[in-house]
């Protein structure tokens, strides 16, 4: 294998530019609605700005509270912005990471030391979630030493609330709900699932990386959707992307915790070493202040007039899209919530018409279970 060497000479900053412009132009143009997994600036010309405010930053770090007070600044404002819009209860905190991967691996630390602590019986943890949930509970379990049970879902898609209750036995610790899952779009009975947690004493994590911030601004605008966040007593911590629906540039989630008395549980912390002591919230140590300025930026700038603007438009684009397909006999909308489209077929081979679809240039997901377009609806649709 051909491996690539550090160049001998210094490169011209021109010739770079040109190298990355002739790489970038065989690339998808999601930026323009034809992927299904990117979040575009939702106007086009919020993400200029905000690198602006990024560039100011550049060369700053963030690890822990190790920072400038500038930087401490913007992440408290920015934790405080994303604990008004998960509806966080008061005397909850959030913590900031760099995808959801992380959110919800931090999420099954903190739940398997807290087991620990009140359950000191259980040797082999576990955790019960529905068929859907996201592979990121499997990395985490594998990492912290967890088993995962994944349960079937019922005939709509959403976790079968009695399979998982069978499931559950004296070493489960922690059990998901998506709001909504990606797979299907689907927001899970995360009212039901609490029931189970509090009859059986056991964590429940709400996996809302997707819809953490659009369903709250559906809401707002009178989407009728099942309570799926902190309304529900027995959730005791919820993960949400900004990075997707929050529109912030990639590289920024969350992970939103029901009580301060947690962070005990989730912080590492060393000191036998010469430095002395050594804390962090975060998978990672260093990680870059100029992606959260860029975040703040985003966040404030659209404001909350901003987010129920999107999530009007998203909405009216969706209603639209199924409306269109309406006259095509051979689809069906499996799913329209939290700005996921999933369409089926009962006639139609869907991996044919996804080649077509890839062929004319309208990149798009596919699900095997069932056969299904995937689609991720943004303002930029509209």
């Amino acid at each position: 294998m051909t491996r690539f060497r550090l160049p001998e000479k210094k490169s011209q900053w021109y010739d770079l530019r040109g190298e990355v412009y002739k790489l970038r132009s065989g690339d998808v143009d999601w930026a323009h609605g034809a992927f299904f997994n990117h979040w575009p600036d939702p106007s086009r010309n919020i993400w200029p700005q905000a690198m602006v405010i990024s560039d100011i930053f550049f060369s700053d770090q963030w690890l822990g509270k190790y920072n400038v007070e500038s930087t401490n600044v913007i992440l408290k404002e920015l934790e405080d912005m994303v604990f008004d819009i998960l509806g966080a209860p008061e005397g909850g905190f959030v913590s900031l990471t760099n995808g959801g991967t992380e959110s919800i691996s931090l999420a099954v630390k903190t739940a398997r030391d807290w087991a620990r602590a009140e359950r000191p019986n259980v040797k082999n943890p576990k955790i019960v979630a529905p068929y859907s949930a996201h592979p990121a509970f499997n990395k985490a379990a594998h990492f912290f030493g967890l088993e995962v049970v994944r349960v079937p879902l019922t005939d709509d898609w959403r976790t079968d609330v009695k399979a998982m209750d069978a499931a559950i036995d004296d070493d489960t610790i922690f059990i998901v709900g998506s709001a909504p899952c990606w797979p299907h779009g689907r927001v899970d009975p995360i009212e039901e699932i609490g029931e189970l947690a509090e009859k059986h004493g056991l964590w429940l994590h709400v996996d809302a990386c997707v819809g953490g911030f659009l369903l709250p601004f559906y809401e707002q605008i009178g989407e009728k959707l099942p309570t799926w966040d902190f309304r529900v007593p027995a959730v005791m911590s919820m993960s949400a992307d900004l990075h997707k629906f929050g529109f912030t540039p990639v590289g920024m989630s969350s992970v939103a915790f029901r009580d301060e008395a947690l962070r005990k549980h989730l912080v590492f912390e060393f000191s036998d070493w010469p430095t002395g002591p050594y804390a962090t919230e975060s998978l990672l140590g260093t990680r870059a202040a100029r992606n959260a300025a860029a975040c703040w930026a985003t966040m404030k700038y659209l404001g909350r007039q901003g987010y129920l603007e999107i999530a009007q438009s998203m909405r009216d684009t969706t209603d639209r899209f199924v409306k269109g397909l309406e006259g095509i006999g051979d689809l069906t909308v499996l799913s329209e919530q939290a700005g996921l489209l999933v369409i089926t077929s009962p006639t139609l081979d869907i991996f044919a018409v996804s080649k077509a679809l890839n062929q004319d240039g309208l990149a798009h997901g596919v699900i095997r279970q069932p056969p299904g377009l995937h689609f991720t609806i943004t303002p930029l649709e509209d």
